[in-house]
């Protein structure tokens, strides 16, 4: 019976492990107020406007970047919307909007199989300022 709660709770420290070493948190906006999360290559942000105005401002972002845009689907129920792009490598990009509430969007960005950290938050500052109206932000931190 000891062997098989050696091997259960050896099983249970491996699997928690093995969760924790997949999340990274980012700060967005240099002094870590407000922060992001970097989650098994998919980067995910939060941003204080409505979901139409992320979603404008995303493919907005997506030209500026040289994106091309594959596929969009939106749900007709709750505003949910997600694009598929590829980048100059072909390589697949995919953004899902998400609104969380009538004020509050999550935009979620995996850029690749394996996800890239510096050119999602890249896509994402571009989103940010055009929701913001403001050109300038802080120095940002990776860590």
């Amino acid at each position: 019976m000891t062997t098989f709660k050696h091997i259960l709770v050896t099983a249970l420290v491996a699997a928690g492990l093995a969760f924790a070493a997949g999340c990274k948190h980012v700060p967005l906006d240099g002094y870590g107020k407000n922060i992001g999360a970097f989650n098994y290559g998919e980067f995910s942000g939060l941003l204080n406007t409505t979901a139409p105005v992320v979603a404008k401002a995303t493919h907005d972002a997506v030209k500026q970047l040289g994106l091309v845009e594959i596929a969009v689907t939106t749900s007709p129920q709750k505003f949910d919307s997600t694009i598929v792009a590829r980048d100059e490598n072909d390589l697949e990009v995919t953004i899902r909007i998400e609104e969380v509430n009538s004020r509050q969007t999550a935009l979620r960005i995996r850029w690749g199989r394996g996800g890239d950290l510096q050119r999602s938050l890249q896509l994402y500052d571009l989103v940010d300022r055009a929701t913001s109206g403001s050109q300038t932000t802080a120095p940002r931190v990776v860590r």
